[in-house]
């Protein structure tokens, strides 16, 4: 069939190439003969009146062959067509009636339809071949149906008699003598003896390969403990120990086992019939009493409690994993027994009271082993989730144990054997998951987390915390991958080609209109987006700490630059994993319409906000670590995102504002052209201080700070003639605008010290009160003295009785001294003042 894919156009006068066409022509029809005479076989043989499970899966095996074979029959036959068709469109359209074309182009069209015929004959007859294997294989699982529910849900009259029981213990005495009689004329001279003595050497291996990890591995375990367990914390030294033993004890043999039963089972004449049935058997009781046997040692570790990874007490751990192996055990030999039964023919009773028999002692285990009394409760290591879940698990084993018996005395044996058996098989597989599991997080947590002593290392733990995070999100998803077929294989009649298949046709693809969804695309989508962002992050954090820093440009434009980079990385790597997943970027035309639709209706803030930030950071209006004041809130930016810019006040309160507000609306800042900026301090002092003298200490005390620049150089600014001081400004400009508050304050301390060394004085608010009539005022006061009846005094409504002038002295009395006047109203105006703040006002220092 391999020549029927490579064969060419030819011309017609090569006469060999005629032939090997012919010849590969013929190949194909013979291999759809030997397929239709192998679906013959196979339909009648579901014909027939016995259908055995060994049928059925040899019938299955054929029919897979079968559909393998045409399906990749008619794939070549159709790439071969779309090649003749090819060839033949480029001969032109055939000449009309009562025309002729050239004699070689006549003779070449001519084979090229002769061939294309015959290749349409081969993909007709591949199809109607697939057509027949297709039904013959949905025929298969319709009879596999039948056959689980009639064997499941059948019911059976178990004996209960005394005596048919003691017939049925008298004739398993016998069973060895059957054994005996039945093998005894075996031949081990002939064919089946070569064949024993051509593997016995390899089985021998295995064997010893076998006891070795057995023995071994708890040697290992026990006294070759590598010195970081043993420094490692108890949940990983635990793990790591139960997980070395389980490897060494189950994983290991188990692999041995495997390996042996395939070299036996290689050989023609040794796994033939019922023997071949009953030594397969053999090699699965012997596979789970190992999982099973392995797992209870490191789950329970009956002779080490201090090593159980189960919520046992010490005496649970020992009674639940002793009752657990001994479970295991009458499971185990009652597959072995039921299948040697069944391969000597014994009769139906004996299967029933060893079915009943065990269903009911593995019942009871279950039951006892599931009280509560072997159990912790609240226990401080316990985590209240799985605390949880062992609880409702151990009340559903008990539920289980109890209803197994109820169907077997219900004559319901099958079912019930089939309910314990999936759950046997349950709980020795997701025991395993959970070993591996912990195990495999336990190693990565010791070797590649913490390599090394926590003082020697320099990362915090937010970092071990997170590596470690994804590395358990790594080890569950490829650990789940591997569980998921291995479970489908055990707990379903599903054949490995089957799951092969369907895995195929997940990874080929489901074409859904124009476009084709597969597995297999998705994941190289994912992957290709994530590689793809992880180099432009890379090369994104380079020009962070490499490029950008090393070039002239300011704090704000190499966030800008890294920012816009990091951007064409996300939309390169959008784009790259839409096209690798075979959507047709030509199609997102259509994803644009409905995006603008849905802006259209409520993504216009989003969307504003994006483009707002696109803007800020091309148009740099400001910039990362600007000092702008927005509204009520201001402070240094600190970050411009896609939706918001975050900003930090000066009380470490972090302010995150929509771009679109920043674009919209006012927005002062600080520092946008440059970082240098104006101070202004206001002070006042009393009328009678010396001017000149108040501006020379303000100018030297501002030549003095480093802070403050010479260019523009410090001025003293005379402002106005207060209602109490001579008011005056000391203007200055910072290098540096972030430190106008701290400057401010500091040149406010020395100015306050050299204003009292000075002797100049820093004057309270002063008022000057002036009373009319104060003639009668004095005599009323001296009449008061005396006894006198008090005088009435007729209020003018044109003239007040006081009133209060200030400021300038005008009145008819003589003004009071402005020394005295501040005496007397200290205490008053003290309660009344107000310290402006040390930052000064909005119009004088700058924002606070």
């Amino acid at each position: 069939m391999s020549a029927f894919l490579i064969g060419g156009s030819a011309q017609a006068q090569d006469t060999p190439q005629e032939k090997t066409q012919k010849i590969e022509l013929e190949k194909s029809q013979q291999l759809i003969s030997g397929w239709n005479d192998r679906l013959d076989e196979v339909d009648t043989a579901l014909t027939g009146d016995e259908i055995t499970g060994r049928l059925l899966n040899e019938s299955r095996s054929k029919v897979e062959t079968v559909t393998e074979g045409a399906a990749i029959l008619q794939s070549s036959a159709a790439d071969r067509l779309n090649r003749l068709n090819t060839a033949l469109g480029k001969l032109g359209e055939p000449p009309a009636e009562g025309k002729t074309e050239a004699p070689a182009v006549a003779a070449e069209r001519e084979r090229l339809n002769k061939d294309i015929a015959e290749i349409s004959g081969v993909i007709k007859q591949g199809e109607l071949v697939d057509f027949r294997a297709t039904e013959i294989s949905d025929r298969l699982a319709q009879i596999s149906r039948e056959r689980f529910t009639r064997r499941i849900l059948g019911r059976v009259d178990v004996p209960w008699d005394a005596e048919s029981w003691g017939q049925v213990w008298s004739g398993a005495i016998e069973l060895p003598d059957m054994v005996r009689s039945r093998y005894a004329d075996l031949d081990l001279e002939g064919p089946i003896g070569d064949q024993l003595t051509e593997i016995a050497p390899g089985l021998v291996l295995l064997a010893f390969v076998v006891m070795a990890a057995l023995i071994g591995g708890e040697v290992a375990v026990l006294r070759w403990l590598p010195e970081r367990w043993r420094n490692a914390p108890k949940e990983d030294r635990v793990s790591l120990i139960s997980g070395t033993r389980f490897v060494f004890t189950a994983l290991v043999p188990g692999v041995a086992l495997l390996v042996a039963y395939q070299m036996v089972d290689r050989q023609p004449d040794l796994l033939v019939g019922s023997m071949g049935d009953f030594v397969y058997q053999c090699f699965a009781a012997l596979l789970f009493l190992l999982f099973v046997g392995a797992a209870i040692r490191s789950i329970y570790s009956p002779f080490s409690p201090g090593m159980r990874r189960a919520g046992t007490t010490a005496t649970g751990s020992r009674v639940v994993g002793i009752l657990s192996l001994f479970a295991a055990v009458i499971y185990a030999s009652d597959l072995v027994l039921l299948q040697g039964a069944t391969t000597l023919g014994t009769s139906l009773e004996i299967a029933l009271v060893q079915s009943v028999s065990n269903v009911f002692l593995i019942s009871v285990i279950l039951f006892v082993s599931s009280l509560g009394v072997f159990w912790e409760h609240g226990g401080p290591d316990r985590h209240e989730l799985w605390a949880k879940v062992e609880r409702r698990l151990r009340r559903g084993l008990r539920s289980v144990s109890i209803l197994l018996p109820v169907l077997s005395i219900l004559g319901y044996v099958a079912l019930a054997r089939f309910i314990l058996e999936n759950l046997m098989m349950a709980m020795a597989f997701v025991t395993s998951y959970w070993l591996l599991r912990g195990y495999a997080r336990a190693l990565v947590h010791t070797y590649l987390v913490r390599p090394s002593a926590p003082d020697d290392d320099g990362t915090s733990d937010a970092v071990h915390g997170t590596l470690y995070f994804w590395l358990r999100v790594t080890i569950d998803v490829v650990m789940f991958t591997v569980a998921v077929p291995l479970a489908v294989l055990i707990f379903t009649d599903i054949a490995w080609a089957d799951l092969i298949d369907a895995a195929e046709k997940a990874f080929i693809g489901i074409q859904v209109g124009g476009i084709n969804f597969s597995l297999r695309a998705i994941l190289i989508a994912i992957l290709l987006f994530l590689a793809v962002l992880g180099v432009m992050r890379f090369f994104q954090r380079m020009l962070n700490t490499r490029v950008l820093p090393n070039t002239k440009l300011d704090e704000g434009l190499q966030h800008s630059v890294s920012a816009i980079f990091g951007y064409v990385g996300i939309c390169l790597a959008v784009l790259l994993a839409i096209s690798a997943a075979g959507m047709d970027l030509s199609n997102l035309a259509i994803i644009a319409g409905a995006i603008s639709v849905g802006i259209g209706f409520g993504m216009q803030s989003i969307v504003s906000n994006f483009v707002s930030g696109l803007i800020l950071l091309i148009e740099r209006p400001i910039k990362v670590g600007d000092w702008i004041v927005v509204g009520a809130d201001q402070g240094l930016v600190k970050d411009i995102r896609v939706r918001a810019t975050e900003i930090e006040t000066f009380d470490r309160s972090s302010v995150v504002i929509p771009n679109s507000e920043l674009i919209s609306n006012r927005v002062m800042n600080w520092t946008l052209k440059d970082r240098s900026g104006r101070g202004i301090i206001r002070i006042g002092v009393s009328y009678g201080s010396d001017a000149n003298k108040v501006r020379e200490i303000l100018l030297e005390i501002a030549d003095k700070r480093r802070e403050i620049l010479s260019y523009p150089a410090p001025q003293v600014v005379f402002i106005d003639f207060g209602a109490s001081s001579l008011d005056f400004e000391l203007r200055y400009f910072l290098r540096d605008i972030g430190d106008v508050l701290a400057v401010g304050s500091a040149v406010r301390f020395e100015i306050l010290e050299r204003f009292r060394a000075e002797g100049v004085e820093i004057p309270f608010p002063q008022q000057d009160v002036h009373f009319r009539d104060i003639e009668k005022l004095a005599a009323a006061i001296r009449d008061a003295g005396r006894g006198d009846p008090k005088p009435v005094i007729e209020a003018k409504d044109d003239v007040p009785d006081a009133s209060a002038e200030t400021g300038d002295g005008e009145g008819t009395e003589p003004a009071t001294p402005p020394s005295a006047a501040k005496d007397e109203n200290r205490d008053k105006d003290a309660a009344a003042r107000s310290i402006p703040d040390a930052g000064g006002d909005p119009d004088g220092d700058g924002p606070r």
